[in-house]
């Protein structure tokens, strides 16, 4: 055999390996490609499930409003309404009503607030009308009435109540605006009393019961 037969065969040995070789990597090469399946979008990763032992958020609750309590009939100096086994009547001994004002001097721009405090001071409860229809609040200047509110009020109501010993209910105070009054200018301009330091005294009537002292201010 001459050598370029020889070498003819080496080189056709080689391309065979060579062939087989590349065969080799693209086999691998498809393997490897049907494995892996690079052109399918990956699979989304499943959300976990909440735990049953996980407690809930916790929501913050509305704050509750508080019920309304229901109110009786209009009560302005308190105690409790009339039941249905009334009490006697009280007798004026019995009762004890002390007029008050808010502050013992007004400057020239205030307004005066009238209340009072009305007590029973026997031994058992009794009832009496105590409503702003018998309320009477009296403001004078040494022996002269300047103004009643009984006057001009409106809206007035009955209202009978029982009172129980030693027990003191006291009024919402009403305003009086320091004009004299009379039945004649409700729906007037009234003048304003003097001021200027000027001295009154206000009493107090609840029915047949009246105040037994006054309570004293100044208007300046």
């Amino acid at each position: 055999m001459t050598q370029a037969s020889t070498a003819k065969r080496r080189a056709a040995v080689r391309r065979r390996r060579t062939m087989l070789g590349l065969l080799a990597i693209l086999v691998a090469a498809a393997v490897v490609l049907l494995v892996w399946r690079p052109w399918e979008a990956p699979e989304a990763a499943p959300s976990a499930a909440p735990s049953e032992s996980a407690a809930p958020s916790a929501t913050p609750e509305a704050s509750e409003s508080p019920t309304p309590t229901p109110s009786g009939p209009f009560t302005p100096v308190g105690g409790s309404d009339e039941t249905a086994e009334p009490t006697e009547p009280c007798a004026p001994e019995q009762i004890t009503i002390v007029p008050a004002v808010d502050k013992p001097a007004y400057a020239a721009d205030e307004r005066v607030q009238l209340s009072f405090t009305i007590e029973n001071t026997g031994e058992g409860a009794c009832s009496l009308n105590a409503g702003t229809s018998v309320q009477e609040y009296e403001i004078r200047a040494g022996d002269d009435v300047v103004h009643r509110w009984s006057d001009c009020a409106a809206d007035v109501q009955d209202n009978v109540v029982q009172l129980q010993p030693g027990q003191p209910q006291s009024t919402v105070p009403v305003e009086w605006d320091r004009t004299a009054s009379s039945i004649e200018t409700c729906t007037a301009e009234r003048p304003q009393v003097p001021a200027g330091g000027a001295t009154y005294e206000l009493s107090v009537r609840v029915g047949d019961y009246a105040s037994r002292q006054s309570a004293q201010f100044i208007l300046e």
